[in-house]
């Protein structure tokens, strides 16, 4: 019998809502900050550039979704402890350039200090092939700015099992589009762990067909109370802990119109929600200019150039203003059979 522990059971949560409006934002910064934590190298190297106190954005647009909220703080010196109610930046004026003719205005939050959210209480949504620009002046004055163009939308043609090879088609995963709800509960997506490889199509649809800089995969496990569904002989109880349920890819570019998801990617039995991201430059340039990017989350990636420090495509501060489009798929994992 296996000795290792059981995956715990967070009570009274329900995990889906959770996981699906987690900013991938905050994917990218777990992976900066794991790339950045090397004995050899102080970390606040990576943001910290040219002293305390640069202005940090945060704010991620995705092709028909409402426009986000954007995060404006500053960083701190780097022996304190990082505490939002010190690093956040309030009292902005925020304001967002739909191609360069129509404004959206923004403002701070009322439940939280650093978030500025779009005045309408029904924003404009995320049109692809558009450009936005971020515009923000501090209360002292200061402008930083910040521009994106989003991709086109982005549909997957198939999401596919092969066999162990990677030759033959044992059988295509059904889709959002087809079975809505239930795609977790359908024979066609229950899979054995292990069992051949699954495989995402976009044939015939380059990044630069999508106006999109390159792709970024990520992986989110949603029943939070789910077993293990690995047993590495060389696993303690440390190694098991410390495994995510979510997890992303470095920089993708995809050159072939396919790319694959590795096994040693999941962890967990149970449902799994599996994202495939078309992003533009700035996110492109930002996972792709993350020091030692691929640090064991499970996935491989072709974009990787370990730059001294990340590229943030923003003027007046540092961060991440970028779009994306996005497709999603569903499937449940089982144990090996």
């Amino acid at each position: 019998m296996s000795s290792r522990p059981t995956s715990p059971v967070i009570a009274g949560t329900d995990p889906a809502p959770q996981l699906l409006v987690l900013p991938l934002l905050m994917l990218l910064l777990l992976l900066l900050l794991l790339a950045g934590c090397t004995p050899e190298r102080d970390p606040l190297e990576l943001f910290v550039q040219d002293g305390v106190g640069q202005l940090v954005v945060e704010g991620v647009l995705i092709v028909d979704q409402p426009l986000p909220s954007v995060r404006l703080s500053r960083t701190l010196p780097p022996q304190e402890p990082f505490s939002w109610a010190d690093a956040r930046e309030d009292g902005a004026a925020v304001l967002i350039l739909i191609d360069g003719v129509e404004e959206v205005p923004y403002r701070q939050s009322w439940l939280a200090g650093g978030v500025y959210v779009p005045l309408d209480q029904e924003p404009p949504v995320v049109q692809p092939s558009t450009t936005y620009e971020l515009v923000v002046t501090t209360g002292t004055g200061e402008t930083l700015r910040a521009m994106t163009t989003t991709p086109r939308r982005f549909a997957v043609d198939s999401w596919t099992l092969l066999d162990t090879e990677g030759q033959d088609v044992l059988r295509n995963l059904k889709t959002f589009r087809e079975a809505g709800g239930l795609i977790y509960e359908g024979p066609e997506n229950q899979l054995a762990y292990g069992e051949g490889l699954l495989e995402t199509r976009f044939t015939g649809t380059t990044a630069a067909d999508l106006e999109a800089a390159g792709f970024q995969l990520a992986l989110f496990s949603l029943d939070l109370g789910s077993d293990y569904v690995i047993d590495p002989p060389f696993f303690d109880d440390e190694d098991f802990e410390s495994l995510d349920r979510v997890g992303s890819s470095p920089a993708v570019t995809a050159e072939r119109g396919a790319v694959r998801l590795p096994w040693f990617s999941i962890y967990y039995e149970g449902r799994h929600l599996y994202k495939v991201f078309a992003v533009d430059r700035n996110w492109f340039d930002y996972i792709r200019s993350v020091p030692e990017a691929d640090v064991g989350l499970g996935f491989g990636g072709n974009a990787g150039d370990n730059f001294a420090s990340p590229i943030f495509n923003v003027d007046g501060g540092i961060g991440l203003f970028a779009s994306a489009s996005v497709d999603s798929m569903g499937f449940t994992i089982h144990p090996a059979e």
